[in-house]
């Protein structure tokens, strides 16, 4: 079942507005990209939930990255990037996704909340990481390609939807001081404060 706005719970609201102080910080302190900026961006998007990124190496190789992105750079210009000069023998589509999206707001990010959702509440069809039929006998880059343009996809679809006019109204006047950030950023708020 599709999420209920009208269920979210006030702790849900509260984790929301937690996740959204950091991601404000994230948005407009990149440049920066001190100690500060740097241990509030691993503890939103990446601690506990990538082992390659616990390497001090790697943090610096992915900091040094998103310090010299640009804007419009292609997500797979990321991914072969990461896999070229971190320490890690895989593509690295979910991080790569949000260093983009701290650079251009308006691409998705690609996480398990997100993912989960879609492909349960959404029926998404999800190569990466699944076992779908169409996704055998596909080079990794291959999957990563086809699920990056269905997330995108979903949510050019979505946001213009009759329900994607009222997730982010309900946003707007639940966080009205958030109203500035991307509508792609708020969908995502709305999952993973709602969606379990």
């Amino acid at each position: 079942m599709a999420i209920d706005l009208n269920k979210i719970t006030p702790k849900q609201k509260l984790i929301i507005e937690k996740g959204l102080l950091d991601y404000v910080y994230i948005m407009k302190y990149w440049k920066n990209n001190d100690i500060d900026f740097q241990k509030i961006y691993y503890d939103f998007y990446l601690r506990a939930r990538w082992k390659v990124m616990s390497k001090p190496e790697n943090q610096y190789i992915y900091f040094k990255k998103l310090q010299n992105l640009n804007a419009n750079e292609s997500l797979f210009d990321i991914l072969f990037y990461l896999k070229e000069h971190m320490d890690s023998n895989s593509f690295e589509f979910s991080i790569a996704t949000k260093l983009l999206h701290t650079r251009n707001d308006q691409t998705p990010i690609y996480d398990s909340k997100i993912r989960n959702y879609l492909i349960r509440q959404e029926n998404v069809q999800f190569w990466w990481l699944t076992s779908f039929k169409n996704s055998r006998n596909k080079t990794k880059l291959e999957q990563i390609e086809h699920d990056w343009h269905l997330l995108i996809s979903w949510y050019k679809n979505f946001l213009p939807s009759k329900m994607g006019r009222e997730w982010i109204a309900w946003f707007d006047f639940n966080f009205s001081k958030y109203r500035h950030i991307s509508d792609v950023k708020k969908i995502d708020f709305i999952i993973f404060g709602a969606f379990e």
